[in-house]
């Protein structure tokens, strides 16, 4: 599991924010108007929203979770659109079962990675 700051710093430049950056970090900013700091890889980090708010993030706040509130916050995440991939998802994995994927010979094999 990601937990240092570094890996939000490469998951925000992915999705198209940018900045100065120190070494692997620094501030980050989206063209929307949000901006993301840390200054080390295991410390606190903050979130400046559009709209003024301060989020700050402890150290022990995974880096998934700081990654999909500055996706929030810079408006990137639309919890509709996500929400409706899911919709579909469980909608087609219902047909799989009901069709019998239970039985394919693969079906254990798959249920161990899912954990």
């Amino acid at each position: 599991m990601m937990h240092n700051r570094y890996d939000v710093a490469e998951a925000l430049e992915t999705a198209g924010w940018t900045g100065r950056r120190r070494g692997r970090l620094g501030l980050l900013r989206h063209p929307g108007g949000a901006s993301w700091g840390a200054a080390t890889a295991s410390l606190d980090s903050v979130l400046q929203c559009p709209g003024g708010e301060t989020v700050v993030f402890a150290d022990f706040i995974p880096a998934p979770v700081v990654i999909a509130a500055c996706l929030a916050a810079s408006g990137q995440l639309d919890p509709g659109k996500d929400r409706v991939e899911l919709e579909e998802r469980s909608a087609w994995l219902g047909c799989l079962e009901r069709a019998g994927v239970d039985n394919w010979q693969g079906y254990d094999v798959a249920r161990e990675y899912r954990g």
